[in-house]
């Protein structure tokens, strides 16, 4: 991987960084523990060189809600570095299964990422905090793979 240009298609990648790049369905499934319910996400992510952005519905009960995120990436020293507005929320390295963890106030997000190939991730996080406590599952297939 190229540091010094800040590329995720930088030649000679030796892990999934560069694989990311494209577009992806999504499907996610959220549990809150506080109140009992779940929900499932599905829809579209796309991934280029410096950004991360997702788009799609959240069933919850009978209802149907629209939801998206993004976040800016940036590579670094060899690994990804993930921000959420200006401040870094973890980094990741070419390990096929990494752990992460990002403290954001008195909210604690532990996370792991396994990625299975070019064509497929998938990442858990666990959130706690005062106000919080639910698990998320998502799993990434490229579009056409």
């Amino acid at each position: 991987m190229n540091a010094h240009d800040g590329s995720l298609s930088a030649q000679g990648d030796t892990w999934p960084a560069r694989a990311w790049i494209g577009n992806w369905h999504v499907r996610r499934k959220l549990i809150d523990f506080s109140g009992g319910a779940s929900c499932v996400f599905s829809g579209q992510a796309t991934v280029t060189e410096t950004a991360f952005s997702e788009s799609g519905e959240v069933r919850i009960g009978g209802r149907i809600l629209t939801a998206s995120r993004s976040y800016r990436l940036e590579v670094r020293d060899g690994s990804v570095l993930v921000f959420r507005g200006s401040d870094a929320f973890i980094s990741l390295d070419g390990q096929p299964s990494q752990i992460a963890r990002h403290q954001c106030g008195a909210d604690l997000y532990s996370g792991r990422f396994f990625f299975r190939g070019i064509d497929e991730w998938a990442e858990a996080w666990r959130v706690k905090g005062p106000r919080k406590n639910y698990a998320s599952l998502s799993q990434f297939r490229r579009l056409g793979a």
